[in-house]
């Protein structure tokens, strides 16, 4: 008797030994990609690679950027419209020149309170290749693209890296609600 339980004990250990103890990066990858999938799920992410990082401050330059351009290419618009005599389509490139311009403006706001912080790393790159199943249909490997906050939130998906970077003003703490308040105002009229 003593004999079988030894030689459990040792097979469970080599079982236990033998198992990589799960990645948390990769843990929430599958449960950020499967949070509205509704059926069983049995997906695995391999060749999970760390790529590159980002600070706060690239971050805000990267969004201030995009919005110093839209208010560039916005004033020539309505200057246009307004030569032309199209008032209907200056008043609506207006307003969207002053929500963009109180967007930039709090932007460059946010990022003078964050001051040192903005050193910090918003947000790390990875690549990863994952399969499974959902259901009953089988998931062949791909290749995707993901970022993720030093804190393990998944702000991003993509197919290919260049994509990558649409959404990750989300992680500048309170870009999210800017951007809300002014969905909600629109809303209200």
């Amino acid at each position: 008797m003593k004999k079988i339980a030894l030689f459990f004990l040792v097979a469970c250990l080599a079982c236990a030994c033998g198992q990589k103890p799960a990645d948390p990066i990769a843990e929430a990858i599958v449960a950020e990609m499967m949070k509205d999938i509704d059926q069983p799920y049995e997906i695995h992410v391999a060749e999970l690679q760390k790529l590159d990082s980002t600070s706060f401050a690239t971050e805000f330059q990267r969004r201030i950027s995009i919005y110093d351009i839209r208010l560039d290419q916005n004033t020539a618009r309505m200057e246009k419209y307004i030569r032309e005599g199209k008032t209907n389509n200056a008043t609506r490139v207006f307003e969207a020149l002053q929500r963009d311009t109180k967007i930039f403006n709090e932007l460059n706001a946010m990022k003078e309170m964050m001051g040192a912080d903005t050193l910090k790393t918003a947000y790390y790159d990875y690549s990863y290749t994952y399969s499974g199943k959902v259901g009953k249909q089988r998931i062949a490997p791909k290749k995707a693209f993901a970022t993720v906050t030093p804190e393990g939130k998944v702000l991003t998906f993509a197919g290919e890296r260049k994509e990558l970077h649409k959404a990750t003003g989300l992680a500048i703490p309170g870009y999210k609600e800017l951007l809300d308040s002014f969905k909600e105002t629109e809303e209200e009229e």
